[in-house]
Formats: structure tokens, sequence, C-alpha cells
């Protein structure tokens, strides 16, 4: 019987969502480059599944802009040209401004503790050099003010212009920029809770200037082999 459970656990088939989050992973790792070719055949091959959840996986990526899908051409890592990146840096800089406002309206307690799990998690694992699991909480960091903000229209545009921030991150940012974030997320939290409105809009203006501040935006031409990238999972 366990013989069987192991075998039944090695032929398990990772999903769609897994190969979604694979990838993306590998573009916050700095691995898969925007621009990078994704053809089904090779991620049928490297993910062991076929087709079908490879599109499904590919749709969700598109849904959420980290992949343009080309008529006639594939399936190509989004590359956000400098315009665009700093389109989506001034969007939110607007968006994430009116959220602190709203969050400073609704959140509980309860809603301040979380947030700074969240933080101190972001903090754990950029410590030890984790990136991408850093990157993501800090994602997630913005995530939950939109959530506990309680308006649904902005929670929903948030949620797409975090992944093409991750992009432009990726794509853009200096080599040598500093990535200490978590302090300005526990600074904000503190400035949240006491209900100082005018600060901490002020705080969050900054904090995604301070974003663009460290890129270097211009033009770069994208570069990636997929099956090297994912030889080593």
């Amino acid at each position: 019987m366990k013989e069987k459970l192991e075998a039944d656990k090695k032929q398990k088939k990772i999903s769609d969502k897994e190969i979604y989050q694979e990838i993306f992973d590998a573009i916050l790792s700095f691995r898969l480059r925007p621009g990078t070719r994704l053809t089904e055949d090779n991620l049928s091959k490297i993910f062991k599944v076929g087709r079908t959840t490879i599109r499904s996986a590919l749709l969700r990526l598109s849904q959420d802009h980290i992949i343009e899908i080309q008529p006639n051409k594939g399936a190509f890592i989004a590359s956000p040209t400098v315009k665009q990146a700093k389109d989506i840096l001034e969007a939110r800089k607007m968006i994430e401004v009116a959220i602190v406002k709203d969050v400073i309206k609704y959140a509980t307690a309860s809603d301040f503790d979380l947030l700074r799990r969240i933080v101190k998690a972001e903090q754990d694992n950029i410590d030890l050099e984790h990136i991408v699991e850093g990157i993501q909480l800090g994602g997630d960091f913005h995530l939950m003010l939109a959530k506990i903000s309680k308006n649904a229209t902005l929670e929903r545009i948030i949620t797409t212009l975090i992944p093409q921030t991750s992009l432009v991150i990726v794509l853009y940012e200096q080599p040598d920029a500093p990535k200490c974030s978590h302090f300005e997320h526990f600074e904000l939290i503190d400035v949240m809770q006491k209900g100082q409105v005018e600060k901490a809009t002020e705080l969050m203006y900054r904090h995604v200037q301070g974003i663009e501040s460290r890129l270097q935006l211009k033009d770069k031409e994208p570069s990636g082999d997929l099956i090297d990238i994912f030889k080593k999972r």
C-alpha cells in the first residue's frame, strides 16, 4: 500500500495554477526574462502535462498581463516599454493613495495585525536573501491593503497592476538597488493605524515613487532560453 501511495504521488500531475506560479517565480528570480517565447511543446515536455493544461496556465498568465499571446506567433513574457512602465507606476500612485484613505476608514486592529505579519514575513525572506518570496510578500501587502479598503473596483485594478509592476522591476531595476520596502511598509502601517490621512497618503505616494527611482528606464533587449531556464526544476 505504501509503495502504491508513493507511486501515485509521483504520478500526480502538476496543475495549471502551479505552472502559472512556476513561470511567475522564474520571472521574479530573473531566470525568465521579459520577451522570452513560451512554446506549448516545450512547456508540455518540461512540466510533463498535456497541452490543454499548458494552454490553461498561459490563459491565466495572459489575464494577469504577465504574458502576451500574439496571433500566429505564440506566447511571450510581457515586456513593458519604458512608457508603459511609467504609466503602470503612475496608475499605482493614484490608486494606492485612494486605497490608503479607505484603509484608514475601515481597517480593524486585527487587519493591522495581519498587515504586520505579512511585512514581517517579507522582511525575514529579504534578510535570508529569498528575493522571490520577498517580492511576492511585498505584493501581498499591497493586495491586502486593497482588500481591507472594501473598494472592489480598486482591488480589481491593483490586482492587475501588481504583477505588471513585478515585470517592470525585473526588466528595469538596477542590479545594486536596495530591497528594503518592508521598512516603509511598517511605517505606513503605523501611520494608518494612527489615522493620519495626509501623512499616510504622502508616504504611499513616496513609496511607489521610490520603486520608480530604483529603475533604469531604458529600453532593453530581451533574452532567454526556455529549456535551459527550467532544466533544473
